[in-house]
């Protein structure tokens, strides 16, 4: 079969299996005039221009299957950095104030709008290639091969930065990120944030689903409904050994289908089933690569552009009114911080110990990093009264908090438990596209950087945020301590 006439490169059309392979290299490795034949004939702005990856981004989101949420999300085209758009909260009126006398004036109402307004961030990643490996056969192949391997690993880069965003990202700790759907909430609707205050319960957790569920259909959310939760692999562990059989989906006729143990596919609410979505980017005590310092999970391959170690001291406080440790939770536990900037986690600090009483609290006072390039805090903590002193390794992260409008003065944070290390977090959403998106300035692109050494390098490229269209049909569900955890807070 005869494809392309004669296209630059490939003189002769595609006419066999190798030349389909060798034009599919040069399309993934487009934008580099040192690999590439078929772009030889292109000369001034053409030469140079941005190209798209978005094929190559489909196609890695497609064949690798962590990135549950961003393939689930439609990309909505935005024409500036700054999106605005309006939020119907209400359709106005009351439940039954349409009747009226015969001859009587007719009453009416209008709905209640919100105006939203959405700040496009900026994904980037460099990659390069030397000009030896373009010249030689790797085991990854020739430098056509190795230009496309690296294209795939600066496209699965940004998207493992974007799928943590979707859920975890916060401006205000990193204005360079945009906010996640948690921070999102906790802004706008802080009230559909359930608070399950470290239960292990299957139980309420379901009772969370099956309330964010009625307060969704009505008024409140928007007249939506919740079709998806996005959970970690351990809570939906906990759901397949402890859910009733009575509030499971069953695919088929098998009655053991909805049996303790078996797989949870589905939610079953009076309001209607709910699919559940594991996603290995939620945050959770067994994904030590998402909640342990950023010294740990990268094995000290922190970044150069990263802020420097803080300096910290950790106080207990005698008796707090919105304490939250109980006589359980009392105890001596370990905590270090460490700063956060746009070039990401920084070293920890020295680790310091409190000893809190029940009904007290911690103070950690935290001084800046020398250069005072932070822009907010990572706070970690231990066990309670671990066996021996803790290394890095056996802290979890307990909250990300900004660094406050000067950079330069301390700031102090008050543990009183409301947020526990170790626990999980779960998202109860609205899949429908006007309710969630991911809304873009463009799509992925690629560009030729100038090179300054023996190297040919270019940039990865994407511009977009998460938009909750209709914020109020979503809802978080925080502090749940699953059973199945391999680190436990207490």
């Amino acid at each position: 079969m005869l494809f392309g006439g004669g296209l630059p490169g490939f003189p002769n059309g595609i006419r066999t299996w190798e030349d389909w392979q060798a034009f599919a290299k040069a399309v993934q490795t487009a934008g580099d005039p040192h690999a590439l034949d078929f772009k030889a004939g292109l000369s001034g702005v053409p030469a140079i221009r941005l190209e798209s990856l978005e094929a190559t981004l489909r196609s890695v989101v497609e064949r690798e299957e962590t990135f549950r949420l961003f393939r689930r999300l439609q990309p909505v085209p935005t024409f500036s950095s700054v999106a605005e758009w309006a939020t119907q909260v209400g359709i106005g009126g009351d439940l039954a104030d349409a009747f009226h006398s015969e001859t009587s004036d007719i009453r009416g109402d209008a709905g209640q709008y919100k105006r939203n307004v959405l700040r496009i961030k900026y994904l980037m990643t460099r990659a390069e290639i030397t000009l030896a490996a373009l010249q030689q056969r790797t085991i990854l192949g020739g430098g056509d091969d190795l230009k496309a391997r690296e294209n795939v690993n600066a496209t699965l880069r940004i998207l493992r930065a974007l799928e943590w965003a979707l859920f975890q990202g916060d401006e205000d700790v990193v204005p360079t990120q945009f906010n996640g759907i948690k921070a999102w909430l906790a802004k706008e609707f802080p009230d559909h944030i359930f608070d399950l205050q470290g239960s292990s319960n299957a139980e309420d957790l379901y009772n969370a689903i099956y309330e964010a569920f009625g307060r969704t259909i009505g008024p409140e959310g928007g007249f939506g409904k919740i079709t998806d939760v996005y959970l970690s692999p351990t809570v939906q562990n906990d759901l397949d050994l402890y859910l009733a059989p009575q509030w499971r989906v069953a695919l088929s006729e098998n009655p053991r289908a909805i049996e303790y143990g078996a797989p949870v596919v589905g939610i079953r609410t009076s309001y209607g089933d709910v699919a559940t979505v594991q996603d290995v980017w939620i945050e959770d005590p067994n994904a030590a690569h998402l909640t342990t310092p950023a010294e740990v999970r990268t094995r000290g391959r922190i970044s150069p552009e990263a802020p420097g170690a803080p300096t910290v001291t950790a106080t207990a406080v005698a008796s707090d009114a919105e304490s939250r440790f109980g006589p359980e939770h009392a105890g001596t536990y370990y905590y270090a911080v460490a700063a956060l900037g746009e070039g990401g986690e920084g070293p920890l600090s020295a680790i310091e110990a409190a000893t809190v009483a029940e009904g007290g609290a911690v103070d950690i006072t935290i001084t800046p990093p020398a250069g005072y390039g932070q822009t907010g805090y990572a706070i970690y903590r231990s066990t309670r009264n671990p066996a021996t002193a803790p290394t890095p390794a056996d802290l979890r992260l307990v909250a990300r908090i900004p660094a406050g409008s000067d950079p330069t003065q301390p700031v102090t944070w008050r543990d009183r438990n409301h947020e526990i290390p170790g626990s999980a977090t779960v998202y109860l959403l609205d899949m429908s596209p006007e309710a969630i998106d991911w809304t873009q300035l463009m799509p992925m692109l690629q560009y030729p950087l100038a090179p300054v050494k023996a190297t040919v390098p270019w940039a990865v490229l994407l511009f977009g945020a998460l938009k909750l269209g209709i914020p109020q049909r979503h809802w978080v569900v925080k502090n749940y301590l699953p059973k199945a955890a391999r680190w436990k807070p207490f």
